[in-house]
């Protein structure tokens, strides 16, 4: 996992295989970053496999995001990430971006002062 700032919105880049091994490793250092309460978290799935304990995690943590007031977004350009969320439905409950720049945008927007959450 690789992390960045990018106009105050943290973005976590997750890379390899993202799978029961590795998932609950990723999803503590993810939920950590929710704990922070950053303006927003975009989690880039940069993986070469996804599997479904994944798609749990990434769920749960936008329910954290959520109460936490947390902007959060997921970038799957990858096939190993856009297949499985895209299979499951998923698509159609998380919010996924098509960049990094649209995600960042996206939070930006929704955190417009005068707009509650």
């Amino acid at each position: 996992m690789q992390t960045s700032d990018h106009e105050g919105v943290l973005v976590v880049a997750v890379s390899g295989e993202l799978d029961v091994v590795s998932v609950d490793k990723v999803g503590t250092a993810l939920f950590d970053h929710v704990a922070k309460q950053p303006d927003g978290l975009v989690v880039e799935l940069t993986v070469d496999f996804m599997g479904s304990s994944a798609l749990s995690m990434l769920l749960e943590l936008y329910g954290r995001a959520q109460r936490e007031k947390v902007g959060f977004a997921i970038v799957a350009t990858a096939v190993a990430a856009a297949r499985p969320l895209m299979a499951s439905a998923l698509t159609q409950v998380l919010p996924v971006a098509q960049s990094v720049d649209e995600a960042v945008k996206s939070i930006h927007e929704e955190r417009k002062p005068g707009q509650q959450l």
